[in-house]
């Protein structure tokens, strides 16, 4: 293959990733393994940016891919498609939120990524801001040099008083069954979701719930029940069992699994 072949190639792999969610994760880590049900997600998150969809719940065991899709490499393409985004991502722990953080980081200052959003950049010895001073950087919240951007990362029932979120990301807001048997637990979570991280939205916000549950009354089924009072907000809900089971009426269309296939052997 000629230079100016393969120079062509790439340069459409590139175009494609600032489009599609998809291209842009096999594009920035090459080694990603990608299952069926991760392009269905993929294309749920396009849906969810061009507005299509602003409520999405995506439900899925442990293990499956889903923090490296939604809590590492979703932010980052938000941010690289549109640098003024106010992201709020988080999880049941502040520890786990900062290690996304991090995560986050590392995929903005990779040489790929600059490839295909070279406009987004984060401050950084490398980076020049004499107009505009220097940027946030650390573990709890980042900005964009030269946009409104940001990135704040919480725990679940952590402060967030004074951010804006045009995107809210909730990743497993709890941590294992134990947790989401408690009562008081799941009471609190549902708290500071309503008051707290909701009333962070800016008009045109989306919230995207990815989790694996543990339990009916969890803030999952909370919102779902709520979808029926007058005026409840309507959300797209993805589910991916580990295991399909006969008769269950929330299986996606395309899972064309039978009874005890495995999601991802």
């Amino acid at each position: 293959m000629s230079n100016l072949a393969q120079a062509i190639i790439e340069a459409a792999k590139r175009e494609l990733s600032r489009r599609s969610f998809i291209d842009f994760v096999t594009y920035t880590k090459p080694d990603y393994e990608v299952n069926w049900h991760h392009k269905i997600i993929c294309r749920e998150i396009d849906a969810l940016v061009r507005g299509d969809v602003t409520r999405l719940i995506l439900c899925m065991p442990p293990r499956h891919g889903k923090s490296e899709l939604i809590s590492r490499r979703f932010p980052a393409y938000v941010l690289g498609r549109d640098p003024d985004a106010e992201i709020i991502a988080c999880s049941y722990s502040s520890d786990l939120a900062q290690l996304m953080n991090r995560d986050v980081q590392r995929i903005i200052d990779d040489p790929l990524y600059a490839e295909i959003f070279p406009d987004t950049k984060l401050f950084g010895s490398n980076v020049r801001t004499v107009a505009h001073g220097s940027y946030l950087r650390n573990s709890d919240i980042f900005e964009i040099v030269g946009h409104k951007g940001t990135y704040r990362a919480a725990g679940i029932g952590g402060g967030i008083t004074g951010m804006g979120s045009k995107y809210a990301i909730i990743d497993d807001p709890h941590k294992n069954r134990q947790e989401a048997n408690s009562q008081t637990i799941r009471d609190t979570i549902w708290e500071w979701y309503t008051s707290t991280l909701y009333t962070r939205l800016t008009p045109d916000g989306r919230v995207l719930i990815i989790l694996t549950r543990w339990h009916e009354d969890d803030i999952v089924g909370r919102l779902i029940t709520h979808q029926h009072d007058e005026g409840g907000e309507q959300w797209r809900v993805i589910s991916f069992p580990a295991l399909p089971e006969d008769g269950r009426s929330d299986r996606h269309p395309e899972d064309a699994r039978k009874t005890g296939e495995a999601l991802w052997p």
